[in-house]
């Protein structure tokens, strides 16, 4: 009778407790309906019906969320048994139950829940991996206008462009924007193989080279003749350059010659100190029509023919350095000879015993409008040379007679004559007891003030900051 009088006791209960939670219990069957995707994972031998659970009598007096406890009646120890009620997650925790429960194609229901609309979806950064998309915040530089990165890119060491370049695909085509490359200085600095003709694509006006090392070769993706004026070459794909310095730069001469087919605005270049060919000479000539400065000191390779075909084509050429270029006396006649009428500085010093008075004396009839002249380490010059360039050269600034041992230095004083004369330079002629004399009865003159020669070179030895003809090679507008 007790036993029956608790059955019916607990069945009061349980219906009490049906009626009570009569919503929280359909909210459960329909979980369980939509393919139990809330069960966590349990053994076959305890899956049974919610329903059932309920009409347990042992399943316990009051509701509660997770594994529920029955109090056995042999001990007072609260058994849990091995099946769990369900829990409703949220869309954020979907994923991670899903990811536990059931295979990953499942937890693609959700995905258009946490995907961007395609409206908003060009105005934000994401990061992409194994195609999902996790949203990272709005980019603000999409909002920003070309012009304005390109000159935030101004202000930026050219060594940080490659880095901005694999930002994004945008970046890569402002950094390739020609007024970022307009001047390069690569002095000193090795440059591997490709860098040159890369640099030169960019479309670098300004390029300072001065004892770099240069590796490989130089690759010429353009076919045909090379000369701008007889090809059909567009002038997009012909380099800019204007400027260039490769003073004592360790390059391969075949790396040279390939490059100067195709720089047709080119003005000033020197390659002192760098081995040069004929035909280099002559692939300057005819590509570089404009050309104004040419520095071949120390240049071995120089012959007459190569300057023949320099002096034919570039007429606007006024300033010439040859010094020290180990020709022939016969080649040295040749080129004062065919000395253009339009020069107005030329150093062809360290000829020693090649060059004669009367070289002088044709050189200075040809060239009557020179301003700076160099014809140190001559020692075949007489004093009769003194006279030819007091009675030729009228506009004459600078003259240079360094270790000219057969002049007279008390001779020097007849140049008196030319009122343009500012500096002079006779070192190594005369003491120092015989130099003060000098300077006293010449004292409008600079002499002995310039020790080196400065005709044709990108940038003087008394120079302090980096210039090259007077232009910077690193910050500054197109020319």
């Amino acid at each position: 009778m007790e036993e029956e009088r608790k059955q019916s006791n607990l069945n009061k209960e349980l219906s009490k407790y049906r009626n009570r939670n009569k919503r929280t219990s359909d909210v459960f069957d329909d979980a369980y309906d939509n393919n139990n995707q809330n069960r966590p994972p349990c053994d076959d031998s305890h899956q049974c019906s919610k329903r059932t659970k309920r009409e347990d009598p042992h399943f316990g007096s009051s509701f509660q969320m997770g594994p529920p406890s029955i109090k056995s009646e042999s001990t007072d120890e609260h058994v849990t048994p091995n099946t769990f009620a369900p829990r409703i997650l949220l869309i954020n925790q979907q994923v991670n139950a899903d990811h536990q429960q059931q295979p990953r194609r499942e937890a693609s229901i959700y995905h258009h829940l946490l995907r961007t609309p395609p409206s908003i979806k060009n105005n934000r950064v994401y990061l992409r991996r194994n195609n999902d998309e996790e949203y990272r915040g709005f980019d603000r530089f999409a909002r920003v206008s070309d012009e304005i990165i390109l000159r935030i890119f101004h202000h930026l060491p050219r060594h940080m462009m490659c880095t901005c370049a694999l930002v994004c695909r945008r970046w890569a085509r402002i950094v390739c924007d020609v007024s970022l490359w307009r001047r390069m200085d690569m002095g000193g600095r090795p440059l591997k193989v490709g860098i040159l003709k890369i640099l030169l694509e960019r479309g670098v006006e300004v390029l300072r080279l001065n004892r770099s090392e240069v590796m490989g070769d130089f690759s010429s993706t353009v076919q045909g003749a090379p000369d701008p004026r007889r090809s059909p070459l567009s002038e997009e794909r012909m380099y800019r350059l204007q400027l260039l310095d490769m003073s004592m730069a360790n390059v391969k001469t075949s790396l040279v010659e390939s490059m100067l087919k195709f720089c047709p605005n080119l003005k000033k270049i020197s390659l002192e100190n760098i081995p040069v060919t004929e035909q280099l000479l002559i692939n300057l000539a005819v590509n570089s029509p404009y050309l104004e400065v040419l520095n071949l000191c120390m240049c071995v390779g120089t012959t007459a023919k190569g300057l023949e075909c320099i002096f034919e084509n570039c007429t606007n050429l006024t300033q010439l350095n040859i010094a020290w270029t180990y020709m022939s006396e016969e080649e040295i006649k040749t080129i004062c000879q065919i000395m253009p009428s339009q020069m107005k500085a030329l150093d062809i010093s360290g000829n020693r015993e090649k060059l004669s008075d009367q070289d002088v004396e044709t050189l200075c009839q040809r060239c009557s409008y020179m301003q700076d002249l160099d014809l140190s380490d001559s020692t075949e010059i007489t004093n009769l040379t003194i006279d030819n360039i007091a009675q030729h050269l009228k506009k004459l600034q600078k003259i240079s007679f360094s270790r000219c041992y057969s002049l007279s230095p008390t001779y020097v004083s007849h140049l008196c004559e030319l009122r343009d004369l500012k500096v002079i330079n006779v070192f190594g002629m005369m003491r120092d007891t015989s130099l003060n004399v000098l300077e006293q009865n010449m004292k409008r003159y600079r002499v002995n003030k310039e020790p080196f020669s400065c005709i044709a070179r990108p940038t003087p030895s008394n120079c302090k900051k980096i210039f090259m003809w007077n232009v910077s090679p690193r910050h500054g507008p197109c020319l």
